[in-house]
């Protein structure tokens, strides 16, 4: 698929920014893995690992990255890592600067989210959870691994019961009796990620039908879709969807922005822009505007 190169945050750009914003009736917001990069939330950033994750820097890790799927620990070292990175990523969180301005950016403007992301940055930063489709998961529920049931808990209470087993030095579990137990079956439990065929997916079809009837309602207004820090790495849940809905819509005008990948296809020629620029800077462009 041919495909129009980005463009730099030039004057250009910054002009047409705005013209897109304002006449807009609606706005959805498509937001990947970049986005929570922006603001902070980078599973690469060395510096902030070593930060929030000391015990886990003795044991030769460098970044959050390395810890993604990663195979070879036990399940107190598993739990004690995720206990870590769950008051950090999701419960540390209720107060990011750049998801609030992104907020104050959309202002009174119809709206409308969904993001690969599962850090819920979106709505612990004011954005109406009504409006939030989330199909990747979410980090504040926890689930069988079986599973047993279509059913999802708050994951808050399972990291409380293992507060007196957790060792903060060396960030791990003491006593397997701190292993989050299914409440059901008594089986195996993990946070609510897509991560293999054990995910949930039920969970999450109220939200996309919200979004369906959502655009099925905007359907012939001037929609504006920002695609804010999508890739490849699963395009099929951010990306593609954003490009489908701008070709589909005859209203429909895609503002695509990454620092990699910012590239739109070449069919969408009249009806988008890539935007080759950090999140931070975009968004205070359209907080200005």
């Amino acid at each position: 698929m041919s495909a129009l190169n980005a463009k730099a945050l030039d004057q250009n750009t910054l002009t047409s920014i705005p013209a897109l914003l304002n006449q807009a009736d609606a706005i959805l917001i498509g937001a990947g893995a970049g986005l929570s990069a922006a603001a902070g939330i980078n599973y690469l950033d060395q510096d902030k690992f070593a930060q929030v994750f000391p015990g886990w820097v003795k044991k030769g890790f460098t970044a959050q990255y390395q810890l993604m799927g990663y195979p070879h620990w036990t399940q107190l070292e598993q739990w004690g890592y995720y206990k870590a990175h769950l008051e950090y990523v999701y419960f540390g969180q209720d107060d990011n600067q750049l998801y609030r301005q992104l907020r104050r950016a959309v202002a009174d403007k119809d709206y409308f989210v969904m993001t690969s992301n599962v850090d819920g940055l979106f709505y612990k930063n004011g954005f109406d959870k009504n409006r939030f489709y989330s199909p990747q998961g979410d980090y504040g529920k926890i689930q069988c691994t079986t599973p047993c049931s279509d059913q999802v808990w708050d994951i808050r209470p399972f990291l409380d019961q293992m507060e007196a087993y957790y060792d903060a030095d060396e960030q791990v579990l003491t006593d397997e009796i701190a292993i989050p137990r299914c409440p059901n079956c008594g089986g195996e439990m993990f946070i609510h990620a897509r991560i293999d065929g054990s995910f949930i997916d039920s969970v999450h079809e109220p939200e996309r039908i919200k979004l369906i009837d959502w655009l099925n309602q905007v359907a012939d207004k001037q929609l504006l879709l920002l695609d804010l820090g999508s890739g490849f790495n699963t395009p099929t849940v951010i990306r593609m969807p954003m490009e489908q809905i701008t070709m589909s819509l005859p209203n429909a005008n895609l503002i695509r922005v990454n620092l990699d990948h910012a590239e739109v296809p070449a069919k969408l020629a009249t009806k988008a822009i890539g935007i080759e620029a950090d999140l931070n800077e975009f968004i205070e462009v359209l907080t200005a505007s």
